[in-house]
């Protein structure tokens, strides 16, 4: 081989080595949990993308095909994407649902508190990972989304359930397809404003509430709720509302580049003080059986349920 060849040869072969993913042990719970971090594939933009898989926090994982494509999708925008896995605290379990609030609550928070130590294991090793801590973007689908919203919100309200993140550090931002924020506060109450937050809801959710449910001082609060309470209060926000769709809104991330971002930009980079909020009725998109699944159809279906393969 001429040397040119084998200098071009090794070059290309770095540059491969260097923009695949990367596994990283991030914290030891019963078991080892880990992430996996995607470099930029083009200029990178500085924001760092945390995503969380769903699968009613009862099956799922990082390397589900959606949100391995979600994550790269995100990395040839510029942006660096950690997806992680956290512990599944309904797997297991029987009886299940909103009204199974101890079981939820458990899964909720064991799901928040390793989102927490994954972003504490990120600003610990910032630098060597090309990391800026101030500009890390949690990010969800369906029980994904519940856990991103909930590390914020826990932030927030000084909860417990996310002590391990890093003393005085906040999200850039947070993006949740079909996610919601349980509260045990009598409502929904932030202590402090909220990082900016951009919601995908769909107006016919079962499985997720778009709506609310509440049980004393307890409630499920979804894109809907969230969205009155923090214009209610100025806060920083945007919501897609998919009319007459259910929770294949949930799957819409690989879709939705451009929205991110024009929300990092107007939102974060620029730091505007907006509230959007848009209706979306797409004819292109017909129900499936994504638009009528339900809490109980997902935990009696389990692994055959279309969340579990997606």
């Amino acid at each position: 081989m001429k040397p040119v060849f084998i200098t071009l040869l090794l070059t290309l072969t770095f540059c491969a080595s260097a923009l695949a993913r990367q596994t990283y042990a991030f914290v030891e719970r019963d078991s080892t949990i880990y992430l996996d971090v995607y470099p930029p594939t083009t200029e990178p933009n500085g924001y760092t993308y945390v995503h969380m898989f769903g699968g009613g926090f009862l099956f799922g994982s990082r390397q589900r095909p959606w949100d391995m494509d979600y994550c790269r999708k995100l990395a040839e925008r510029g942006y660096t994407a950690v997806a992680i896995d956290y512990r599944l605290g309904l797997k297991g379990e029987t009886n299940v649902g909103i009204h199974a609030v101890g079981a939820l609550e458990k899964a909720v928070y064991m799901a928040s508190a390793d989102c927490a130590a994954a972003v504490a294991f990120l600003v610990k090793h910032a630098e060597e990972l090309g990391i800026n801590p101030d500009k890390i973007i949690l990010s969800g689908s369906s029980a994904g989304a519940i856990t991103a919203l909930m590390t914020d919100y826990g932030r927030c309200n000084a909860l417990s359930y996310v002590d391990e993140l890093p003393k005085g550090w906040k999200p850039a931002g947070v993006v949740a397809y079909s996610g919601a924020i349980y509260s045990v506060l009598g409502g929904l109450k932030w202590a402090e404003p909220p990082a900016p937050t951009l919601l995908w809801h769909g107006t016919v959710d079962k499985l997720v509430t778009y709506k609310k449910i509440e049980f004393g001082k307890r409630g499920f609060y979804g894109a809907n709720a969230i969205a009155a309470k923090m214009e209610k209060n100025g806060y920083r926000y945007a919501i897609y509302r998919y009319k007459g769709l259910g929770h294949e809104v949930s799957m819409g991330g690989p879709m939705t580049m451009d929205e991110l971002d024009l929300f990092v930009k107007q939102y974060i980079t620029d730091a505007r003080a907006l509230h959007t909020d848009i209706t979306v009725i797409d004819d292109s998109i017909k129900p499936s059986a994504w638009t009528y699944i339900t809490v109980k159809d997902l935990y009696k279906k389990k692994q055959s349920s279309p969340i579990a393969n997606q």
